[in-house]
C-alpha cells in the first residue's frame, strides 16, 4: 500500500489547496472548520512539496487514533517544531521515553494530592483578587494577570518554587518561544533562511534563557523537594538524566500555565456575555456563603462544572494535535498508508453538527447527565484520551473551578465597551484579549 490510496480521500485540489495553506498559516482552526463543512469527516491535504496529511473529525476516527488502535500512531514529524522548545517531555516524546516519564510523574498527580493543590490555588488567587479591588470600574485586559496567576500556581503547587524577580522574565521567554514554534508548525510552504534568521535567533535566545533558569532551579533540587512540590519531588527522586528533567519542567510550566489561563479567560468572557448563566452561577455559589471553595466543595457545584465544560467545548485549550501512522489503518472508511500524518482538532470535533446541534451557541446544559447520555466519548476530549490522556487533567479542572468561583464571589464581570474576543491558535488556543470592567459583587 502506498500514498496513492490517499487519492480516494476528498480534499482541496489545485488553487484551492494554495488558499488552504495560506489559511492554515493565518487561521488554522477556522480553516479546518470550513474544510470540514466542505469535505466531510476525513480530508486529505497536501504540502507544496507533495507530502500529504489526513485530517479526521468524526469521534469514531479520533477514538481509533487515540484509543482503539493507538499503538499504530506515533507523535510524527509535525511535532518537531515544538520539540525544539519542549524537548522530550510528555507532550512531544515517543513511546519508550514517554512511558518512563509518565510512570515517573504519575504519583505526583494522585487524587490525594489535589486538596493541597487546591489550597495553593486559593492562596495565589486571593493575592490576584486583592490587586483587582484597586481596579474596579476601570477597563483592563485580564489575560496577563491570569497568565501570571497560573504560572505562580504551577511554580508553587507543583514545584514549590518562588522565582522572585525572575518570574516575569521566565514567563516572557516561555510565551515568546511558544509563539515562535507555533508559527513554524503551521508554515506549510518554504521561506528563505535569511528571512527567518532574525526570528530564529530570538527563539534561540529565549530557549537559552529558559535553560539557564532551569539550570539554576535544578542545581538546588534536593533542597527544594519539600512542601507541596510533588512534581519536583518526583523528579528529584527519579533516575531521569538532567536533560529529561529540564524537558519535563518546561513541559509542565507550559501545559499547566497557558492552557489554564486561557480557559479561565474564555470562561469569564462567556459568563460576562451571558447574564442568565452569570445569575445561575451566583445562585449556586451562594451555598458557600462567601467562602472560597476548596476541592471538597466542587462536587456541590454542578452548574459551575457544566459552564466550564461548555467553555472548553467552544474554546478547547488543546485545540488540535497530530499523530503519524506506523502501519496501514482504516479511518472513516478510507485506508491510510504507513507514514501518514493524521491531524485531529478538538475545536472542530467539538462543533460536529451530528453531536452538537447549534454548535456555536454557549449552552452549559449540554453537559447535564440527561443530554450527555449516548454521546460518543471522543465527541468531547479537551484533555485528549486513551493512554495519552493529559496527566494534569484533575489539577487543571480544580484550578479552573476555584479561580472562576472566587472571581464571581468578589466581582461582577462586564465586558468593556467595544470588546471583541477572538481565539488565536498557537500551541494552545488563546484569546487575543479579554478586556473587562469589574464591579463589586454586591452591586446590581
Amino acid at each position: 500500500m502506498n500514498e496513492n490510496v490517499l487519492d480516494a480521500v476528498p480534499g482541496p485540489r489545485g488553487p484551492a489547496m494554495w488558499r488552504v495553506l495560506l489559511g492554515l498559516q493565518r487561521d488554522p482552526v477556522g480553516t479546518y472548520l470550513r474544510s470540514h463543512a466542505e469535505f466531510g469527516d476525513v480530508i486529505r491535504f497536501r504540502e507544496l512539496g507533495g507530502a500529504s496529511w489526513v485530517f479526521v473529525a468524526h469521534p469514531d476516527a479520533v477514538a481509533r487514533v487515540h484509543q482503539g488502535n493507538h499503538r499504530n500512531y506515533g507523535r510524527g514529524r509535525l511535532n518537531v517544531p515544538f520539540a525544539k522548545l519542549l524537548g522530550d517531555g510528555l507532550l512531544t516524546s515517543e513511546r519508550d521515553s514517554w512511558t518512563v516519564h509518565r510512570r515517573t510523574l504519575a504519583p505526583a498527580f494522585r487524587a490525594e494530592h489535589q486538596r493541597d493543590f487546591g489550597e495553593t490555588v486559593r492562596a495565589v488567587t486571593e493575592g490576584m483578587l486583592s490587586g483587582w479591588h484597586t481596579r474596579t470600574g476601570q477597563a483592563f485586559d485580564v489575560c496577563h494577570d491570569l497568565e501570571r496567576l497560573t504560572f505562580r500556581v504551577v511554580l508553587r503547587g507543583m514545584f514549590d518554587l518562588d522565582l522572585g524577580a525572575e518570574e516575569e522574565p521566565v514567563l516572557r521567554h516561555l510565551t515568546e518561544a511558544l509563539a515562535y514554534v507555533s508559527g513554524q508548525s503551521f508554515r506549510m510552504y518554504p521561506m528563505p533562511a535569511w528571512l527567518l534568521a532574525r526570528g530564529k535567533a530570538r527563539f534561540e535566545a529565549h530557549v537559552a534563557a529558559l535553560d539557564h533558569a532551569v539550570e539554576l532551579v535544578t542545581s538546588g533540587m534536593p533542597a527544594r523537594a519539600s512542601g507541596n512540590g510533588r512534581v519536583m519531588q518526583a523528579l528529584v527522586e527519579s533516575d531521569l538524566p538532567p536533560r529529561a528533567i529540564r524537558d519535563e519542567l518546561l513541559t509542565m510550566l507550559h501545559a499547566g500555565q497557558h492552557t489554564v489561563a486561557s480557559s479561565i479567560a474564555f470562561a469569564l468572557y462567556l459568563i460576562a456575555s451571558h447574564p442568565d448563566v452569570d445569575a445561575r452561577l451566583r445562585g449556586e455559589l451562594a451555598v458557600l456563603d462567601g467562602r472560597a471553595p476548596g476541592v471538597d466543595d466542587l462536587a456541590a457545584l454542578p452548574y459551575l462544572r457544566n459552564v466550564l465544560s461548555e467553555t472548553m467545548r467552544l474554546y478547547p485549550p488543546a485545540w488540535g494535535g497530530v499523530r503519524e501512522s506506523l502501519g496501514e489503518d482504516e479511518l472513516g472508511g478510507y485506508w491510510v498508508p504507513p507514514g501518514t500524518a493524521i491531524v485531529f482538532s478538538q475545536y472542530v470535533t467539538h462543533r460536529h453538527p451530528e453531536f452538537w446541534p447549534d454548535a456555536e451557541r454557549f449552552d452549559p446544559d449540554r453537559f447535564t447527565e440527561a443530554r450527555s447520555a449516548g454521546r460518543p466519548r471522543f465527541a468531547y476530549f479537551p484533555f485528549g484520551g486513551g493512554p495519552h490522556l493529559c496527566i494534569g487533567q484533575d489539577p487543571a479542572q480544580v484550578e479552573l473551578a476555584i479561580v472562576v468561583a472566587m472571581v464571581l464571589q468578589r466581582f461582577r464581570v462586564r465586558m468593556a465597551a467595544g470588546a471583541k474576543v477572538v481565539p488565536r491558535a498557537l500551541l494552545d488556543l488563546v484569546p487575543n484579549a479579554v478586556p473587562v470592567v469589574l464591579e463589586p459583587a454586591g452591586k446590581n
